[in-house]
């Protein structure tokens, strides 16, 4: 199955990296083009630049989640390819993933960004202010090696109203959803990797884990103060889960989800485990992560959500299958700037970026030598006993945010056949019956904007524990109600119907 999905995908981790010295900055796209989204050439990422052929500058935006003090060497040795090769300068910006709401929005004002992660902002929203440009017609006139990368039904997940927006990021779309367990306690419980557990199972393992290890949480939080922030519910790509499928979202009957089985199952187990003391009862003020609570012997789990990476000193249970919800696609996928000044070149950097094996490998891993070092099984890792925080460019381990790591090398924690695994993890994942649906909230703005308060008020508390269940949701859904909630749920019920209509 990995070798038909491999070869099918037909790509191939080419060696041979080039470096030079250039300035990195921030700049607009400088080749004045014409703006109009008039498709590419059908080339593969374009054709090859000409000799004395103009230099196009393509200024590239995205986010990571660590500092990047090498990223003017990594785009000096891309630019060492791509000049040549296709005639196209990248001035390449890294953005924290803290700051990356504010600032790509700051950038889409104006012309100061060209290509562009679309990423902590409904697909839906920058395409209703007008921010991001219409690709339909570029993508239809791609390169076969591009357009072979994502199905026809993957492409709907970055398309509102039929007109592709965003072509989407490889990582996983859909997440396994388990207990994440110290790999030492793990072993002693005789809890294997990848194992199937119910929620009596992982109750009666918590009981017995914890009194062996009473000076330990039994659970530490995902959420930071509360235990999970997705569960078996598809908010429609609204965060805030005002109105939502249950069961995987394999409904289409939009429902409150206080008043789902699946949300309040997990809200009484929660409570149980809070008073029995599993769960640090500071919980709502908490501000540690979950991974370094294990790590650090301070908590023996926590619950998550995850595709088929490894996390270092622990092993991961199954307790839900995996599934992707019906904006998994569009959640971090790469636009062009409605305001770019050469959607041409914007559009041939794209192409570059999603097939060009050597440039991929750049982006994503670094400079071999100076970040990464390759080891005899196909993977590789930091130099030095460096780690992603302080290697000097770490985004190996953000593969999930860069445009196609497929092309890139794995890190060694992943395994030889990551990406491999990945491809058909996705091609696997079941998907919400909502698949690429947008839901718009102009209709009933106000009334979303008071259940959002709402929301933030009681919907972490409820999955922490540390309320009472049923006391809880009864007020929260009398102050829902009084704000219009109703009316919410009925409007995008109104559009799933529609959108499903179309399908």
């Amino acid at each position: 199955m990995k070798e038909e999905i491999w070869m099918r995908r037909g790509k191939r981790v080419l060696a041979g990296i080039c470096a030079a010295v250039m300035a990195f900055s921030l700049a607009a796209c400088s080749s004045g083009g014409s703006g109009e989204t008039s498709g590419a050439s059908g080339d593969a990422a374009g054709s090859s630049a000409e000799s004395g052929a103009e230099i196009k500058t393509v200024s590239f935006a995205l986010p990571t989640a660590y500092d990047t003090p090498d990223g003017e060497l990594v785009q000096d040795a891309i630019n060492a390819i791509t000049e040549e090769k296709y005639g196209i300068h990248f001035n390449i910006s890294y953005v924290a993933t803290g700051n990356w709401q504010q600032q790509s929005n700051l950038l889409l004002t104006g012309d100061e960004v060209d290509v562009v992660a679309l990423f902590m902002t409904p697909l839906a929203t920058y395409v209703k202010n007008g921010q991001v440009a219409d690709l339909t017609d570029y993508y239809a006139n791609a390169s076969e090696e591009f357009r072979s990368i994502w199905s026809e039904d993957e492409m709907k997940g970055t398309s509102i109203n039929g007109k592709i927006y965003g072509i989407p990021n490889f990582r996983n779309f859909g997440n396994y959803f388990g207990l994440n367990i110290d790999e030492e306690i793990a072993a002693e419980f005789g809890i294997e990797n990848g194992q199937k557990l119910t929620m009596e199972e992982v109750d009666a393992f918590l009981q017995e884990a914890h009194a062996k290890y009473p000076d330990r949480y039994g659970l530490a939080p995902q959420g930071g103060t509360c235990l999970i922030t997705q569960w078996t519910w598809d908010g429609l790509g609204d965060s805030n889960y005002i109105g939502v499928l249950s069961d995987r979202g394999q409904t289409t009957t939009v429902e409150n989800i206080f008043n789902t089985d699946d949300f309040v199952e997990f809200c009484t187990w929660a409570r149980k485990w809070y008073n029995e003391g599993m769960i640090m009862q500071d919980i709502l003020s908490n501000t540690e992560a979950w991974q370094p609570m294990i790590q650090n012997k301070k908590a023996i789990a926590a619950f998550d959500n995850y595709g088929v990476n490894a996390v270092a000193g622990m092993i991961r249970t199954v307790i839900i299958e995996p599934w992707s919800v019906s904006n998994s696609y569009s959640d971090l996928s790469y636009g062009i700037n409605a305001n770019s000044k050469d959607k041409d070149a914007a559009w041939q950097a794209m192409e570059i970026l999603y097939t060009d094996q050597e440039v991929s490998i750049l982006l994503n891993d670094g400079i071999e030598g100076t970040h990464y070092v390759k080891n005899e099984d196909g993977t590789i890792s930091f130099v030095d006993g460096k780690t992603a925080s302080d290697v000097g460019y770490g985004m190996a381990d953000l593969y999930w945010i860069t445009p196609y790591s497929a092309n890139s090398y794995p890190l060694d924690i992943n395994g030889p056949d990551f990406f491999t695994d990945l491809l058909e993890f996705n091609e696997n994942t079941q998907k919400s019956q909502a698949f690429g649906f947008a839901f718009d909230i102009t209709p009933v703005t106000d009334q979303y904007a008071a259940c959002s308060n709402i929301m933030l008020k009681y919907f972490k508390p409820l999955l922490s524990g540390a309320v009472d269940v049923e006391s809880t949701i009864q007020q929260a859904n009398e102050e829902l109600a009084a704000a219009g909630v109703d009316e919410v749920i009925a409007e995008k019920q109104r559009q799933l119907d529609e959108f499903l209509a179309q399908q």
